[in-house]
């Protein structure tokens, strides 16, 4: 599967083709211009007799099908011709025609981030890092992904010529285009027990998709489970319904209000089983609709954890009306609610654990991991802020300094304000110590926000006393912890009983050299029986459809 960064932690980064729907809609305020003359009559009757509310007079007299949608001002409601549809539902279930290509849109052009397995790009020699700085001859530079997507991706069978920089060569492809489909939803191990569940649309296929990545990770004997719909807008209803049954069995997943006010309340399928280990999942304001309606299923049933940030917001179904002249009308027919009557559109659905700006995944590792092993990732610079973020979040009512979240049982000795950035710091202790055992692994000096560790050198001064110098001069207006671990030893071989932190606040500006003395704070063990030692928001976003010929 594709590196776990490229699809949802940078939300700049384009899956170039799946995208096009999207564009495609936010690209204009105002809906696709159909025949008057051909569907008119026929949306007017669609509005009049199936729309999710009463539709007033004044939009079912406008004289053409765009001013008759715009005075709807519904942006869920809209027109496709058979092409769009088409694109359409392809997206839903990631089946498209272009190239292949992953993109992040930059000044300079398109950066290529990653290839398509199989796909003509990779048969045509495009690599992850290439820049495409021009399509059939017109410039990329400076152009909007709207455009960029309407350039490169084409009919199936058709060519693109595409000018790419790779490295210091710039090199011309002709690349034919044809029909590449994606997996819905890929699963992987991590950390050696936890199975990850990367949902990316409720396309036809993905509940079929997901209960054989669901078999394969439950033959490795995982003992936790990560759910991601982060930035998945959603897609068919049936499939959110058939997926709620692997986590809350034959139960309510879903009421919806039709536009009489009745509640229907929807059931998930019996699959035989349900994941009974612990399960997280990660949500984002770019998780909608059908998102959403799992999302508050697990939570009302509480089946699951909800972990990152509020969901999109999106409580409305559209059906698929299919019309006389090949298009299709996308209309809003129902509301829905959580099991528990719980509103969503315009709502979301809150998290459990709010994680706002750390990566909520490494938070869900963490959560799903043991004490020791949970602290063990916290104190590398992969889950620092996840883990700062998550213990301030869990435990929002408890006061306890920063440092000590990282290093419990460790005690402060000292606070220094408006540090020099080219500070050297001396290091006293309470007896002579073994000056071999003071070293990068033993002493650390850390930036508390990022984790990120500053390479010093350390020089014995006499036999009590060390000094830490940086390699580099320290950031400006920054936190460091200055961090003390029990390896340290005596001349005896004895380690310290404990830990211990100095804090240090640095100065905006360069100062002249200074060298800050930390005074004693340790005794060495005593010999003792036993030791101590976890965007995108267009005006059409996010997708609860009836299956076109599934309606109720």
């Amino acid at each position: 599967m594709l590196v776990r960064f490229l699809r949802k932690k940078a939300v700049g980064h384009i899956l170039l083709n799946l995208m096009l729907i999207l564009t495609l809609i936010m690209s204009s305020t105002v809906p696709v211009l159909a025949s008057d003359v051909d569907v008119l009559p026929e949306i007017r009757q669609l509005l009049q007799n199936q729309y999710v509310d009463p539709v007033a007079a004044e939009v079912l007299n406008a004289p053409t099908v765009d001013e008759t949608l715009e005075r709807l001002g519904d942006p869920h409601t809209i027109y496709f011709t058979p092409e769009e549809y088409k694109d359409f539902v392809g997206s839903i279930d990631m089946r498209f025609y272009g190239i292949g290509i992953h993109i992040d849109v930059e000044s300079e052009g398109v950066r290529v981030v990653s290839v398509i397995s199989g796909s003509p790009a990779e048969e045509a020699g495009l690599k992850s890092g290439d820049l495409i700085v021009s399509a059939d001859g017109q410039s990329l530079v400076g152009l909007p992904s709207d455009l960029v997507i309407a350039l490169i991706r084409g009919p199936e069978g058709s060519t693109v010529q595409i000018r790419v920089k790779q490295e210091t060569e710039t090199r011309d492809f002709n690349v034919t285009r044809r029909a590449i489909t994606e997996p819905t939803i890929t699963g992987e191990m991590l950390d050696g027990h936890i199975g990850y569940l990367d949902l990316n649309s409720f396309g036809s296929d993905t509940p079929t998709e997901f209960q054989t990545v669901v078999k394969q990770l439950r033959s490795k004997n995982v003992n936790g489970w990560i759910v991601d719909l982060r930035d998945n807008g959603g897609g068919y209803l049936s499939a959110a319904l058939d997926l709620a049954g692997f986590f809350i069995g034959p139960d309510v997943v879903v009421g919806i209000k039709d536009r009489t006010g009745s509640v229907s309340e929807y059931k998930a399928p019996d699959h035989g089983f349900t994941l009974s280990q612990p399960v997280i999942f990660l949500t984002n304001g770019n998780s909608a609709s059908a998102s959403e309606i799992l999302s508050a299923a697990v939570k009302d049933h509480q089946k699951a954890t909800l972990v990152g940030t509020t969901t999109y917001g999106k409580g409305t179904v559209q059906s698929m009306f299919t019309l006389s002249n090949g298009g299709v009308l996308k209309m809003t027919v129902d509301r829905f609610y959580s099991p528990l009557g719980h509103g969503i559109n315009k709502i979301g659905v809150k998290p459990d654990v709010e994680i706002r700006h750390a990566d909520s995944l490494r938070a869900a590792e963490l959560m799903l991991s043991n004490e020791t092993e949970a602290l063990a990732k916290a104190r590398t610079t992969d889950y620092w802020q996840a883990w700062g973020e998550l213990k301030n979040s869990v435990a929002a009512n408890v006061q306890v300094e920063r440092y000590a979240l990282y290093y419990p049982g460790y005690h402060k000795i000292s606070e220094l304000s408006a540090v020099p950035l080219d500070k050297k710091f001396t290091v006293h202790f309470n007896g002579s110590v073994n000056c071999q055992s003071v070293n990068s692994t033993s002493l650390e000096l850390i930036n508390s926000e990022t984790g990120e560790r500053t390479p010093a050198q350390f020089e014995p001064l006499g036999t009590a006393d060390v000094q830490v110098i940086p390699n580099a001069a320290l950031n400006p207006n920054t936190t460091y912890w200055l961090v003390i671990h029990p390896s340290v030893l005596d001349v005896n071989g004895l380690a310290m009983s404990e830990g211990a932190v100095a804090i240090a606040q640095t100065i905006k500006d360069t100062a002249a050299e200074d060298t800050t003395k930390i005074q004693s704070f340790n005794k060495f063990q005593e010999p003792i029986t036993g030791s101590n030692s976890k965007g995108l928001q267009a005006l059409d976003y996010g997708w609860a459809l009836w299956d076109l010929d599934k309606r109720p």
